[in-house]
């Protein structure tokens, strides 16, 4: 109800807004596209740069519409939805090509884009909400032809982890479901987490219980065909030590438990590692105004502290008979060998290149860190061949370009 009030309330402002307008005021090029019969490749146009590299780099080698105005019988009618911003556009549509496109085209058959690339990109400005299940969808696939990518107007380059989970995981993720969709993936895979798949309650699962299951993420977990797909994606997306955290979290079992006092000093006594020598994943409220503890399952005292063995080490114990980790790399190497045979890719030049140009490498190859220990992101930083520039301002340059044609 909350969502739908602000939603009626900017329509009220903006109709007041009108009343007080004068009729011949120039709003500027619609963000709706009205009609998608008509070129846009018009020099006079604000958008004439964009639309100009839309053609250039995705229409013509890939008969690929990219879609930034709106188009309202393309959209999601059951929801509230709003078109993306233009200068967001132009972001994403550069950072599509630097790192999807042009990372296939680099490293796949030459007519594999041409032959597998979706026929339409589809970006919406808003998120895409789902008040049912409380639920977000980033994207979709639609019978190999349309992808659909949501929230665009909250791009930020200066974030990868976000950057990451609502687009470029997303954008390999439905691709990957438009590549099942023309060449099946092994029977074998279905049936490596046969009657662990739920697809009514994996949005409130543990995300630790989840991966020690043997899914890379909670959305995995809803059904195979997502499975699959979030697999590769993940691999490809992932740097190097998110996936090294989630095979070690794969490795051990978990559980939660309510806590049954919210004091202070209750919570810090299950959750703290080391003066209690417990292992936790994290704590969150319920809807009992109680605790759940997030934690590996060890061996406990009858008090809930930690049962050390012979030589004083925490027995960390396996009740679901189910190695996450083994399940998962088993899982990751069917996607493997899947690509090499259906497509010739070899998915890990494709992740290392997806990687390579989104975190900056020192002189030895290795990937330079911040001093929280994270990846540097290479957007954000001086471009290979211009320290003047930004790598992100570097890949809006394609774009820009285009300006001096309208002179």
């Amino acid at each position: 109800m909350k969502r739908i009030t602000i939603f009626f309330a900017s329509l009220a402002a903006l109709f007041a807004l009108g009343l007080s307008s004068c009729s011949d005021d120039d709003l500027g090029a619609s963000i709706y596209n009205t009609d998608p019969s008509i070129d846009y490749l018009d020099k006079t146009s604000a958008t004439f740069p964009l639309d100009t590299f839309l053609k250039v780099n995705y229409l013509e080698p890939y008969n690929l519409r990219f879609i930034y105005r709106m188009e309202d019988i393309g959209s999601d009618l059951q929801k509230n939805l709003v078109p993306a911003d233009y200068e967001k556009s132009c972001k994403l549509a550069v950072l599509s090509k630097y790192l999807w496109y042009d990372v296939y085209a680099k490293l796949a058959p030459k007519d594999f884009l041409p032959l597998y690339s979706p026929r339409i990109i589809h970006v919406i400005g808003s998120p895409s909400y789902n008040p049912s299940t409380g639920t977000e969808t980033l994207g979709t696939a639609e019978g190999g032809l349309k992808i659909t990518l949501y929230n665009t107007n909250a791009l930020d380059e200066n974030n990868m982890d976000i950057l990451n989970t609502l687009f470029f995981h997303t954008m390999h993720h439905e691709f990957g479901h438009i590549l099942d969709q023309t060449h099946q993936r092994p029977v074998a895979f279905n049936v490596l987490s046969n009657g662990l798949y739920d697809p009514n309650n994996w949005a409130t699962a543990f995300d630790s219980i989840t991966v020690s299951h043997g899914f890379v993420t909670n959305y995995a977990s809803s059904q195979a065909r997502e499975d699959w797909v979030e697999v590769m994606s993940s691999y490809i997306c992932d740097d190097s030590l998110a996936w090294a955290q989630l095979l070690d979290h794969a490795s051990y079992d978990w559980e939660e438990v309510e806590v049954s006092s919210t004091a202070q000093d209750s919570i810090q006594r299950l959750i703290r590692t080391d003066e209690s020598r417990d292992s936790v994943g994290y704590f969150r409220a319920n809807d009992n105004g109680k605790y759940m503890i997030g934690r590996k399952i060890i061996a406990r005292n009858a008090d809930g502290t930690a049962a050390l063995d012979a030589n004083g080490k925490i027995q960390f114990l396996s009740t679901d008979n189910i190695d996450g980790r083994a399940v998962i790399l088993a899982k990751l190497e069917m996607v493997r060998q899947w690509l090499k045979k259906e497509f010739s890719i070899d998915l890990d030049a494709l992740r290392d290149e997806v990687q390579s140009r989104s975190y900056v490498k020192n002189a030895d190859g290795t990937f330079k860190r911040d001093i929280y220990g994270d990846f540097v992101n290479k957007l954000t930083q001086p471009a290979d061949d211009n320290p003047n520039k930004t790598l992100m301002e570097e890949l809006l340059d394609w774009i820009n370009q285009y300006k001096a044609l309208q002179k």
